[in-house]
């Protein structure tokens, strides 16, 4: 059974198996009880006055593996089927309403569907084949007309363009990198490998920043100052020397 088959699908084929089983047993019924297995068998290719296989039900037979046939195609979501059972169903549908309004209304077989167990049986049947047929229709064209709307076809020029633009604006997907032997491949976890020793030096801790020295050139204040490079001494101006006194001379 196909997933995809449409659920009005799927309860038509098993209608439409339910009513083949019953009408291979009227086959059945007809080749055994009435008929018998040869003129039976002999009725399904050929049709004869003189014998039993022009007595021959043998549409019940044919009906029955028709009916079997497309319910296992709808089942399995084959479209060949529901068309087989559409058909089928037209077809046998026209027939049992010829058959049940002759029985009704014909006097000379009215007496033999009305006052006997067998012809009681079958103008049911008749009854029945019409309300089965008519339901087959509907159940597959209904569903199948409103399962899938109709839409325009496609321009090719304007889906090449509209494709290009849906790949410029995709981001562009990295593919992956093959392994060379160097690392481990992507998807496994990598071995761990060997330990280095430990070489003593610790991890360089941060360095306070240096104050920072005024520039030259500024005056002072705060980004006035000396200059930070060491200046040649200056020339001192001469200082005035006094005249120096000689001591005083003793007269002798």
């Amino acid at each position: 059974m196909s997933a995809s088959t449409p659920r009005a699908h799927r309860v038509a084929a098993f209608v439409a198996m339910g009513w083949a089983g019953i009408l291979l047993l009227w086959a059945v019924y007809n080749c055994f009880w009435q008929v018998g297995v040869a003129d039976f068998l002999q009725g399904i290719v050929y049709y004869g006055t003189g014998d039993g296989s022009g007595t021959a039900e043998t549409f019940n037979l044919n009906w029955g593996v028709v009916y079997v046939a497309g319910g296992l195609l709808v089942l399995r979501g084959n479209t060949l089927g529901r068309g087989i059972i559409i058909g089928g169903a037209a077809i046998e549908g026209y027939n049992r309403v010829r058959s049940l309004s002759g029985a009704l209304f014909d006097d000379k077989q009215a007496e033999y569907f009305t006052t006997t167990v067998q012809g009681g049986l079958k103008l049911a049947t008749f009854a029945v084949g019409v309300a089965v047929t008519c339901t087959l229709i509907v159940l597959l064209l209904r569903d199948s007309a409103v399962r899938e709307a109709w839409q325009p076809p496609v321009n090719p020029w304007t889906q090449q363009a509209n494709e290009a633009r849906q790949a410029q604006q995709a981001p562009p997907q990295q593919s992956p990198q093959p392994s060379h032997g160097f690392g481990a491949p992507q998807g496994y976890p990598p071995h761990p490998g060997p330990q280095l020793p430990q070489t003593g030096y610790g991890q360089p801790q941060p360095q306070p920043y240096a104050p920072q020295q005024a520039q030259p050139g500024y005056g002072p204040g705060p980004h006035g100052g000396q200059p930070a490079w060491p200046q040649p001494p200056q020339a001192q101006p001469p200082q005035p020397q006094s005249p120096r006194q000689s001591p005083p001379q003793q007269q002798q």
